[in-house]
């Protein structure tokens, strides 16, 4: 449980600045849900084909920035935390840049850990929480030592061998407070602008130290 508490301690002493780097995912997020957001009123094929008619060309457009960001934030996350840990003064938009710049090879691995976690959900619900552990340390991979997409994922399988429980605790554990968070916000409050900023807000709180507890594992890696 150290870890669990050290990457809560580091997110709330850094916390303005994970806010700004988040800011520009969460903005889009915020936007998207509210765009199709009336989508849960549509009970009509002919009514949802209207919907889409008229606001395809935003929801693509949204779409794609939001995908970009996403990715982009995945890589820039890690070199923050690095950043953060070596004393490195980067601005969070550079942090950003410099996922976007990375953005196929995290992308191609971040498609490639989901199927496997997909595959591996068909048969129990816990396996996919074991194998998302272990292949999630392809991004410090790819973004600080500029891997390759199967590198990047086979390093990791390799590296977390010894520490699959530890993974598999901490990531069910996280993935259960993300829902349970999301859950209490969502009975708490009708759907609408201030529910989403405050899902958005819920999301970033959590996965700043979730994300810190991959890279300390990759972090206590390159310091043996």
């Amino acid at each position: 449980m150290n870890q669990f508490k050290h990457a809560w301690n580091f997110a709330f002493n850094n916390w303005q600045y994970f806010l700004i780097l988040a800011a520009p995912v969460m903005a889009v997020e915020i936007a998207t849900a509210s765009l199709i957001s009336p989508m849960q009123n549509v009970t009509q094929p002919e009514d949802l084909m209207t919907f889409i008619n008229d606001n395809g060309t935003a929801i693509g457009t949204i779409g794609i920035l939001g995908m970009l960001l996403s990715i982009s934030f995945i890589g820039g996350l890690f070199v923050s935390y690095n950043a953060k840990e070596e004393g490195i003064d980067i601005e969070p938009l550079s942090a950003l840049l410099a996922g976007f710049k990375k953005f196929f090879p995290i992308l191609g691995a971040y498609l490639l850990a989901s199927i496997a976690i997909f595959f591996s959900a068909f048969l129990l619900i816990l396996p996919a929480f074991y194998i998302a552990g272990r292949l999630s340390l392809f991004s410090p991979l790819i973004m600080l030592e500029n891997k390759s997409i199967t590198e990047s994922l086979q390093l990791s399988w390799e590296k977390t061998d010894e520490h699959g429980g530890i993974l598999f605790g901490l990531t069910l554990l996280f993935f259960s407070i993300t829902m349970l968070a999301a859950s209490v916000v969502q009975s708490l409050l009708d759907p609408g602008i201030a529910q989403y900023i405050l899902l958005g807000l819920v999301e970033y709180i959590i996965v700043i130290p979730w994300g810190y507890v991959y890279f300390s594992l990759y972090r206590s890696f390159k310091t043996q």
